[in-house]
């Protein structure tokens, strides 16, 4: 498990419920993406089971209002000048097709309620979750920086050992690093470009690093304080503060090690999916890198009131982001996060979805479910702001959930059909068959 930084902050992994589940599911196969498309599949079957009740009401009441519609039809006709005398007649009408209209709508309310509880509630859960995991990767770079920058210091014994070993290799020095995150310490090799073998520095990492400490780092070892000029009107140039700066050949070489262990870092733990380089950022043609207002953003959800006064105050933030992410990753070489394929699909698949349901649930008599025809736009809209908005883990599941759909319709509809003639059939049986008792004389 990668270790977690205390950089100002104190991480915390969403744990609401569907935070729980994703999280299982992704203990128990690895990514994110396949945790959703798990959900997906499980959600779209049990809701299949309530839209076979919601299909049946509404098939039903498609054959009976198209079997009404000639009487009632009749009736405005007629007593069209007496609405109290068609209420009474519509609602004879009603009686004798047993039709309810509250049963009919009830059915319907409750699964669109259903579907916009989970609609809702697992996008911000994943919205939460891909922000967690955006915050987790910049926290790490953080830490995996400041602890190569801190080999500038002087207190601890090794990093003197560390400096000699770079003189000695003279100007072909060669410098490698490499992490253990799970036991929380790294490595130093240090070679003069020629020979096989280099000397070897374990050490442990520093794990309590605020903003502000590794600004402080930053500030002694990296960032160079800008020459004040002399002010206008030959007026006494104002006293200039001594910088803590160190100028030396070594700062460079850290400085680079420091940009290119984070930058290894943030492509080797990124979580791409096909073409999608970073499954926590939508499909679009932006780069898979966060910005620094996204991480300003998130991490400020994380602070105390004292913290964001710090912040304020300060922008140990955004001055860290300047070095370690804007400075240390060639954002040109990562390319575009994504071409809007996800939020193509989602609509087209949601638009067919809805499609396909309505031409399989046409009454015996070819009249279509007309309420169902505005949705053809609505919900397709609808999933294309999302998916072009938010997270590709949401946009997944959105794609998935609707090719399980459409799969399983002709299923669900032909269940359905059998289940309403099963009761046709029960009726006729029913209402039809007389038995004769009487005894009939020889």
């Amino acid at each position: 498990m990668d270790f977690i930084s205390m950089s100002l902050v104190t991480l915390n992994q969403p744990t609401g419920f569907w935070e729980s589940i994703l999280n299982a599911f992704k203990g128990a196969n690895g990514t994110y993406i396949l945790a959703v498309i798990l959900i997906a599949l499980i959600v779209r079957v049990l809701f299949s089971l309530v839209d076979i009740v919601n299909k049946k009401v509404t098939m039903k009441n498609t054959d009976i209002n198209a079997k009404m519609k000639p009487e009632l039809e009749a009736i405005q006709k007629k007593y069209g000048h007496d609405q109290r005398l068609v209420q009474q007649k519509t609602s004879e009408v009603y009686k004798k097709y047993q039709f309810n209209m509250m049963g009919s709508c009830l059915p319907m309310l409750v699964a669109m309620v259903l579907q916009l509880v989970v609609f809702m509630t697992l996008w911000s859960s994943l919205q939460s979750v891909a922000n967690y995991n955006i915050v987790e990767k910049y926290e790490n770079m953080k830490n995996i920086y400041a602890n190569v920058i801190a080999l500038n210091e002087e207190e601890n014994p090794q990093n003197t050992l560390i400096k000699d070993a770079i003189t000695a290799a003279g100007d072909d020095v060669v410098v490698d690093v490499d992490f253990n995150l799970d036991d929380k310490k790294f490595n130093v090799y240090v070679s003069d470009g020629q020979s096989e073998t280099a000397e070897r520095f374990e050490i442990e990492m520093v794990e309590n690093w605020t903003n502000e400490s590794i600004y402080n780092l930053l500030e002694k070892y990296v960032i160079v304080p800008e020459e004040q000029t002399p002010s206008e009107g030959g007026e006494e140039t104002p006293e200039v503060t001594p910088s803590a700066y160190i100028s030396n050949g070594y700062n460079q070489i850290f400085k680079k090690i420091a940009e290119d262990v984070a930058e290894e870092y943030y492509l080797n733990s990124q979580e791409g999916f096909l073409w999608i380089k970073n499954v926590y950022k939508p499909d679009s043609p932006t780069s898979p890198l966060f910005t620094k207002a996204e991480i300003k953003n998130y991490l400020s959800r994380y602070y105390t009131e004292d913290e964001k006064t710090l912040e304020k105050d300060n922008d140990f933030e955004g001055k860290i982001f300047d070095n370690v992410v804007t400075a240390g990753i060639g954002q040109k070489n990562l390319g575009h996060n994504g071409y809007y394929i996800l939020t193509i699909v989602a609509v087209l698949s949601s638009f067919l979805s809805l499609w396909l349901s309505n031409k399989l649930m046409q009454g015996k008599n070819g009249s279509a479910n007309k309420q169902s025809r505005m949705m053809y736009f609505i919900m397709p809209i609808i999933f294309g702001i999302f998916t072009f908005s938010y997270t590709s883990l949401f946009a997944v599941y959105i794609i998935v959930v609707q090719l399980v759909m459409i799969a399983l319709t002709p299923l669900t509809t032909l269940v359905v059909r059998k289940w309403i003639e099963a009761d046709a059939k029960r009726k006729k049986e029913k209402d039809v068959i007389e038995v004769d008792y009487r005894r009939k004389d020889k």
